[in-house]
């Protein structure tokens, strides 16, 4: 499929592929927070174009809070407005207890964590870990 390079062709274009698929889309984009603003609002732009026509498309945008806190700019503000945030704190709580699970992975349940790190150790690698 060739894209045109004229925006209103690529808009028309873009709009009667929607309207011949009929079914919701969804676009999802990890490290966004490293997005600049103008593609944001490219972004926002094309869900627009796309439920002018009846269409439905989703972006889900997956980021640090550094994300959050770029949408919640003055310049942002029309995306901002748009958007649902979720926070995923991942294992924050329950270090300790992923630590364990994993060494007994490892091991296949053939060695104790004690047998591998010292306490002192699991508590230093817990209070360090933020993702898995």
């Amino acid at each position: 499929m060739q894209i045109p390079k004229q925006e209103e062709r690529r808009e028309r274009e873009l709009q009667e592929l929607v309207k011949k698929g009929k079914r919701p889309a969804a676009m999802f984009i990890d490290e966004a927070h490293d997005l600049n603003g103008h593609t944001l609002i490219g972004l926002k732009r094309l869900m627009e174009v796309v439920e002018d026509v009846g269409g439905r498309v989703s972006v889900i945008l997956a980021g640090h809070p550094k994300l959050r806190n770029g949408l919640r700019r003055p310049t942002m503000e029309k995306i901002d407005y748009c958007t649902d945030v979720f926070n995923l704190d991942g294992i924050v709580g329950s270090q300790r207890d992923y630590i364990h699970w994993l060494l007994a992975a490892s091991t296949g349940g053939e060695a104790e964590p004690a047998d591998i790190f010292t306490a002192e150790a699991i508590d230093m690698l817990a209070a360090k870990l933020r993702t898995p």
